[in-house]
């Protein structure tokens, strides 16, 4: 089974500008059931950097500017990027999400969660439904792994 990012990404992102408070982007994250924002210029033409959900319990108060919070310059990877890179950058990093681009231009975001959705499809395929934590928790990888679902939060 050949894996693809394409496949795996969220393609409809929601953006604030680089001016935008956190309480914007409270109410923006609630409303759309999503964790991360990545921040535009206020054209919403280029993007300038992203902020999640666990950046916003760092704010000072809720109208702090986004720009205070966001991570700067964001990591973004080609949309033909392996999944195996990216999930493996995710561990190293203990980063939550990438922005994945296309010709340069940004078309979309994967996350952990999208990682975990690829992991269950991936199970269900090749039926193996039936793995226990106790048969692995002796593998590197998925310690990592587990560390890294810990840090972000699942």
């Amino acid at each position: 089974m050949k894996v693809l990012l394409k496949n795996q990404i969220t393609r409809q992102l929601t953006c604030l500008p680089i001016d935008a408070n956190v309480a914007l982007a409270k109410t923006t994250m609630n409303n759309n059931w999503i964790r991360h924002l990545p921040i535009t210029d206020t054209t919403g033409e280029k993007v300038l950097g992203i902020v999640s959900d666990r950046d916003l319990l760092r704010a000072k108060n809720e109208e702090q500017k986004l720009e205070e919070l966001m991570s700067s310059p964001v990591k973004t990877y080609d949309l033909e990027t392996p999944v195996k890179t990216i999930v493996h950058s995710m561990i190293e990093g203990k980063v939550s999400a990438f922005l994945v681009t296309k010709q340069e231009a940004v078309i979309g975001i994967v996350t952990t969660e999208d990682m975990l959705l690829l992991l269950s499809q991936i199970l269900t395929e090749t039926n193996r439904t039936e793995l226990y934590l106790s048969q692995y928790l002796s593998n590197p990888i998925l310690q990592q792994s587990v560390n890294m679902l810990n840090q972000v939060g699942i």
